[in-house]
């Protein structure tokens, strides 16, 4: 006998535009995880991906040195979701680290895990100027409410610095520009 997919699966009877976006930011927040855990799956894919994270986090930490990598993927891939829960995960909530498909990654990273405590700066990039606009300000912003009356770090906006450079670059040739540019001393180390 043949059956729907609405009596195999539980589908909300309507979907909006917006109902499967998260924001990053207010997914991790303690009122929100419970939620952003509830309807995660986990995929052999995923596992290996979480497995990849953690071993680079790893890396990091045990070089304790700071390194970056890039997450792609498609719009509505679970870029943000993923993040959410290796957020979740590395500051040790129980339900991240209780999701039966990831007990033998968590199981595999527990021990370098255990006892770290991680700057997580959880930030969308929506209605940013610029990518630096949006890193820098979401860090700076996020600095402010988690560690407020902490000052904060220097940024300095090189947008206008770099055009003009290259207004004079163009102006007054290489020759001439580098010239004057070297005239501030330094050392011939590169």
């Amino acid at each position: 006998m043949a059956k729907y997919i609405r009596e195999l699966l539980d589908l909300p009877p309507q979907v909006s535009k917006g109902d499967f976006v998260l924001n990053l930011a207010a997914g991790v927040s303690a009122s929100n995880a419970s939620a952003t855990l509830q309807n995660y799956v986990v995929t052999p894919q995923l596992e290996a991906c979480f497995d990849q994270a953690l071993g680079f986090i790893k890396s990091a930490v045990d070089a304790n040195s700071s390194k970056a990598c890039y997450l792609h993927g498609s719009f509505g891939s679970g870029k943000s979701h993923f993040m959410a829960v290796l957020h979740l995960i590395l500051t040790g909530h129980a339900s991240a680290r209780g999701i039966p498909e990831l007990a033998e990654v968590i199981a595999r990273h527990n021990a370098w895990m255990t006892g770290k405590k991680f700057l997580l700066v959880p930030y969308h990039m929506i209605g940013a100027r610029s990518l630096e606009d949006g890193v820098l300000k979401g860090y700076c912003d996020f600095l402010a409410k988690t560690h407020p009356g902490v000052t904060p770090p220097p940024i300095y906006r090189s947008a206008a610095l770099i055009k003009q450079a290259q207004q004079e670059r163009q102006r007054y040739g290489d020759e001439r520009f580098f010239s004057e540019l070297n005239q501030g001393g330094g050392s011939d180390d590169g």
